[in-house]
């Protein structure tokens, strides 16, 4: 019950974190460019550099930021891939494919922070919210992961 309780919570706080500012470039300080990004605007930007990846394998060999722009594409793929984590949660026989998925959100986290450092981008509390709304969401499968303690009866 409590598992639920905070995946639903979860997706609450990961929902929010699309209406708030997520990111921030450091070196603008004026201008309409200066404004954080928030989190919806974060989102689309990641996933459609996924409909750019024939050019990037063409930058790639003239020398452009490949690493760079594959963490974008892979940071845009957490939504995605947190949605498709959700709908095998309502079947409990999907356990291997949820914590492979679990796997590849945390990976393309780990990505996206990458990425923060090769722009660079500033996090904002829509980022931090967004990661801990999937962490609350992933949660349950880390929780059922460690078995029940049987007690010792006397």
């Amino acid at each position: 019950m409590i598992t639920r309780i905070v995946r639903l919570v979860g997706i609450a706080v990961f929902v929010l974190a699309f209406f708030l500012p997520a990111v921030r470039d450091p070196h603008t300080t004026s201008g309409p460019v200066s404004l954080p990004m928030s989190g919806w605007i974060c989102a689309t930007a990641a996933i459609s550099a996924s409909a750019g990846i024939p050019h990037l394998v063409s930058g790639a060999m003239q020398g452009k930021d490949l690493p760079g722009a594959c963490c974008l594409i892979l940071s845009g793929w957490v939504n995605p891939l947190v949605l498709l984590f959700l709908f095998f949660c309502i079947w409990r026989k999907f356990v291997r494919i949820r914590r492979v998925l679990a796997a590849a959100i945390l990976i393309c986290f780990v990505a996206t922070w990458v990425f923060f450092v090769k722009a660079p981008m500033v996090p904002l509390i829509g980022h931090f919210l967004w990661v801990a709304g999937a962490l609350m969401i992933l949660f349950g499968e880390v929780a059922g992961a460690v078995p029940p303690q049987k007690t010792k009866e006397l």
